[in-house]
C-alpha cells in the first residue's frame, strides 16, 4: 500500500506544484474550538462551500489522503458531529451542502481503511486488468507504432486477446489466426507440417511477423513457417492488412503480424496445465508470473508430443512432432514512466515428414527434421518533458533447420540463419492534436545452407517519419514517409497515408487507407545454385482499402465492411533460360482484390457470436488465372457463451472454396468446426475437453497432404 501511495504521489507532484497555492487553499487546516469564536460546525460549512467552488482541486485531495490535515477536537469538546472529517465533506451530495443548519459529514477512516491513491492499470493483476479493458476503449500500438485507440484507426486491423486464445484452448497460435479475416492458414499434414498465411491474396514471404520487436521472417526463404510458434505466453496478437513498408520495409507487402507476450503483474502466480489426446497426444505446460511497482515478469514453458498422421494423405505410417518452448519477459519500471523489458523465448522443435516423389508426397519411414531457435529483444523508452518519447529496441533471431534422413542425401541439410537488429524510434507530441514519430533502423541478415552456398550477409539502413493528427475529435489522419537503403539491390521509397472519420450521432466510422509496400530478394533468391540472381530487384505493391464500420445496435450488434485492391509487381519467378535452366527474374505481376466482413453480436452478457466472410479475387496477370491457394470465398463463425458461472463453451467453424493448386487444378472444399467446453471445479482447478474436425470431414488442406480428421483431446488446468 505505501508503496502504491508513493508511486502515485511521485506521478502528481507535477501536478501539484503546477497548483500550489490553490491546494494550500484547499487543504488549509481546520482551527479547533480553542481560542475561537466560531464553532468548528461554522468552519466545517466553509470548508464545504470553498471546496465545492474547487472542484479541480478537491479531486486531487481525493487522491491523495495523507496530504490532507484533519483536525484533532478537543476531548472537553466531544460533539459527535464536529469530529467528523473533513474528507467526507468533499463527497457529501449537493442537497446536503445546501442545508446551512445542519451540515453532515462523516467519520474519518481508519488507517487500514484509507483509500488509496488510483493504482495503475499496468500494475493490476491480469485478470482485474482484463475486466477493466472490457470497459474503456480498446487501444492497438501496430498500426502507428504508437498506442492508440482502434476507433482512431484508419488502417484494417483484427485483435486476438487472451481471451480469445484461452477460450480456444489451442496449443498452436496458427489455429487461433484461422478466424480473422482476410487470412488463409495452410498447413501440410498434422500437427507440425510446414504452416504458410496469406494476407490478402499475398504470399507467406510477403507477410511480416514480429514477436516482441523481434522480426521471425527466415532471411534464405523470407517467409515465417508458423507450425512452431506455441500460444504460450502470448498475450495479444496485432493483425495489420494492407501495404506497411512505411513503418516496417521489407515483406509487409499483405500486411503484419504483431505478437506480443504477456507481462506480469500483481501477486505471484502459478499456472500449470496438462492434455492429453488423440493420436498419443500430450501436452504439459507452466508459467509463472507477477509484478510490484518496480519489476515484474512472466516465465513459461511447454512440451508437446504427437505420433501424429502420415503427411501423404496416400500414405499409412505415422509422422510424429515433439515441440519444447520455453518463454520469458522481465520489466523495470524506472524514473516514474521509464520502462526496460526484456525478452527471451527458446523453442525446439522435431517432426517427422515424408518425401516428394513425382506424384506427389510418399511415405518416408526415415526423414525427419528439426528447427532450434533464439529470440532475444531488450526495448528501453522513457518520456521526457511530455512531449518526447525516445524508445531504443535490440533484437536478435538465431535460428537453424537441419534435416536428417540416413537413406537419401536429398533430406541432409543444414541452414543456419540470423537476423538482429537495432532501431530507434521518437514520439513528438508538441501539440494536444498531433504527434510525429521518427525513427531509424539498423538490420543484418546472415543465411548459410551447406553444401548449397557459403554464409552470405546483407545489410539494411532505413529512416522513417509520420505524423499523427486528430481534427475536430471526429477525424484522425496519418501520413509517412520510408527510406531503405539495402546492401543488395540499393535505395527503396515507400508512403502511405490512412485516415478514420467517426459520426458519433449515427455510431458510424469510415476508414481507409493507401499505400505502397516492397519485399527485398532473399537468401536463395540471390545466391542459390542454379536459380539464385544477385541483380534481382525488389518486389512492389501498391493498396488501398476503404471500409466503414457501424454500431448497429449500442453495445450488442456491431458490423465493419471494407474493400480492398492491390497491385502487386516485379515478382520473382523462376524464368526458363534458352538454355533450358532456370533463373530468378523480377518477370511476373498479380492483384488481389475482395471484400472483408466482419459481425459481432452480443445478445446477452454471457453469449457472443463473431461472424466474418471474406470474397478474394486474384489473378496471376502472366497465367490469367487465381493465384494458388487462395480461397475465393472464406468464412469464419465463432459462438462463446457461459450458461453457467462455472461453465464456458466456445465453439468456432472455418469454410473455405473456390481454390486452385499450383498447377491449375481445383482444391478440395471443405468446413471444419472445433468445440471447447471449460468448466471450474473449484477457484484454483479447471477441466476442459477440446474436439477438433467435430464432423470429421475429410479434406486436404494442401493437395497430396494428409489432415487431421475427428480428434478428442482432455485437460486439466490448476492456478495457484
Amino acid at each position: 500500500m505505501k508503496c502504491l501511495l508513493i508511486m502515485s504521489i511521485t506521478i502528481l507532484m507535477p501536478i501539484f506544484y503546477c497548483h500550489a497555492k490553490p491546494i494550500d487553499e484547499a487543504i488549509e487546516p481546520i482551527p479547533t474550538l480553542e481560542g475561537k469564536k466560531e464553532t468548528n460546525d461554522r468552519k466545517l460549512l466553509k470548508q464545504s462551500e470553498k471546496q465545492a467552488n474547487q472542484p479541480t482541486q478537491e479531486k486531487l485531495i481525493i487522491r491523495m489522503p495523507e496530504k490532507e490535515e484533519i483536525p484533532k477536537p478537543l476531548e472537553e469538546a466531544k460533539p459527535t458531529e464536529e469530529t467528523k472529517s473533513i474528507e467526507a465533506t468533499q463527497t457529501q451530495s449537493k442537497e446536503e451542502k445546501n442545508n446551512r443548519e445542519e451540515p453532515k459529514v462523516d467519520s474519518p477512516p481508519a488507517d487500514d481503511e484509507k483509500p488509496s491513491p488510483e493504482i495503475p492499470k499496468d500494475s493490476l493483476p491480469q485478470d482485474e486488468k482484463g475486466d477493466q479493458k472490457e470497459n474503456t476503449d480498446e487501444t492497438v500500438i501496430t498500426p502507428t507504432r504508437t498506442e492508440q485507440p482502434l476507433k482512431n484507426i484508419g488502417s484494417s486491423v483484427s485483435v486476438i486477446t487472451r481471451k480469445d486464445i484461452e477460450n480456444s484452448k489451442a496449443p498452436l497460435l496458427l489455429d487461433v489466426l484461422r478466424l480473422v479475416p482476410g487470412l488463409e492458414v495452410t498447413r501440410t499434414q498434422g500437427i507440425g507440417g510446414t504452416t504458410s498465411l496469406f494476407i490478402r491474396g499475398a504470399t507467406a514471404a510477403q507477410t511480416l511477423v514480429f514477436v516482441d520487436g523481434v522480426q521471425m521472417n527466415s532471411p534464405t526463404s523470407g517467409a515465417f513457417n508458423f507450425a512452431n510458434l506455441t500460444t504460450d505466453n502470448i498475450e495479444r496478437v496485432e493483425i495489420l492488412r494492407g501495404p506497411q513498408s512505411t513503418l516496417y520495409g521489407s515483406e509487409a507487402i499483405g500486411g503484419v503480424v504483431n505478437i506480443i507476450t504477456k507481462k506480469g503483474a500483481g501477486d505471484n502466480k502459478v499456472i500449470l496445465g496438462t492434455e492429453y489426446g488423440m493420436h498419443d497426444t500430450y501436452r504439459e505446460t507452466v508459467n509463472v508470473s507477477g509484478g510490484k511497482e518496480r519489476f515484474d515478469y512472466s516465465v513459461g514453458g511447454s512440451y508437446l508430443k504427437t505420433h501424429g498422421i502420415s503427411a501423404a494423405s496416400s500414405g499409412s505410417e505415422e509422422d510424429g512432432y515433439e515441440n519444447f518452448t520455453g518463454s520469458s519477459r522481465l520489466g523495470w519500471n524506472f524514473m516514474g514512466d521509464g520502462r526496460i523489458d526484456t525478452i527471451i523465448r527458446v523453442s525446439h522443435s522435431d517432426f517427422e515428414y515424408d518425401a516428394f516423389g513425382s506424384g506427389g508426397p510418399v511415405d518416408d519411414l526415415d526423414r525427419r527434421q528439426t528447427t532450434d531457435e533464439i529470440l532475444y529483444s531488450t526495448k528501453v523508452s522513457k518520456t521526457f518533458f511530455d512531449i518526447w518519447t525516445p524508445s531504443f529496441l535490440v533484437s536478435v533471431n538465431d535460428s537453424e533447420l537441419k534435416g536428417f534422413d540416413p537413406t537419401n542425401e536429398s533430406g541432409e541439410f543444414r541452414i543456419p540463419t540470423r537476423v538482429w537488429r537495432a532501431e530507434h524510434q521518437s514520439d513528438f507530441s508538441l501539440l494536444d492534436f498531433d504527434t510525429v514519430t521518427f525513427g531509424y533502423e539498423y538490420e543484418v541478415l546472415e543465411g548459410e545452407n551447406e553444401g548449397k552456398f557459403d554464409k552470405q550477409t546483407y545489410w539494411n539502413s532505413a529512416v522513417f517519419l509520420q505524423n499523427q493528427v486528430e481534427l475536430f475529435e471526429s477525424l484522425n489522419w496519418t501520413v509517412g514517409r520510408r527510406h531503405d537503403d539495402y546492401s543488395t539491390f540499393g535505395n527503396n521509397l515507400t508512403y502511405r497515408t490512412t485516415a478514420s472519420y467517426r459520426i458519433e450521432e449515427i455510431a458510424t466510422r469510415f476508414h481507409g487507407s493507401w499505400g505502397k509496400g516492397f519485399r527485398a530478394p532473399s537468401i536463395n533468391e540471390l545466391f542459390f545454385p542454379f536459380y539464385g540472381n544477385p541483380d534481382l530487384r525488389p518486389e512492389e505493391s501498391k493498396g488501398w482499402d476503404l471500409g466503414v464500420a457501424k454500431e448497429i445496435l449500442k453495445d450488442k450488434l456491431t458490423m465493419d465492411v471494407t474493400y480492398f485492391k492491390n497491385d502487386f509487381t516485379n515478382l520473382i519467378t523462376a524464368a526458363i533460360q534458352p538454355d533450358g535452366s532456370f533463373l530468378a527474374e523480377n518477370v511476373a505481376r498479380a492483384e488481389s482484390q475482395g471484400v472483408e466482413t466482419s459481425l459481432t453480436y452480443k445478445p446477452f452478457t454471457k453469449l457472443s457470436l463473431t461472424g466474418t466472410y471474406t470474397y478474394t479475387d486474384t489473378k496471376d496477370r502472366e497465367k490469367e488465372q487465381q493465384l494458388p491457394r487462395r480461397p475465393r470465398n472464406r468464412a469464419t463463425l465463432g459462438i462463446n457463451t457461459q450458461p453457467l458461472e462455472k461453465l464456458n463453451v466456445n465453439l468456432t467453424g472455418v469454410m473455405v472454396r473456390d481454390r486452385i493448386n499450383s498447377d491449375g487444378k481445383e482444391m478440395d472444399n471443405y468446413w471444419s468446426v472445433d468445440q471447447v467446453t471449460r468448466y471450474d471445479i473449484t477457484r484454483s482447478m479447471t477441466a476442459y475437453v477440446r474436439f477438433e474436425n467435430l464432423f470429421d470431414y475429410d479434406y486436404e488442406e494442401v493437395t497430396g497432404f494428409g489432415s487431421l480428421g475427428f480428434t478428442a483431446y482432455g485437460g486439466l488446468e490448476f492456478k495457484f
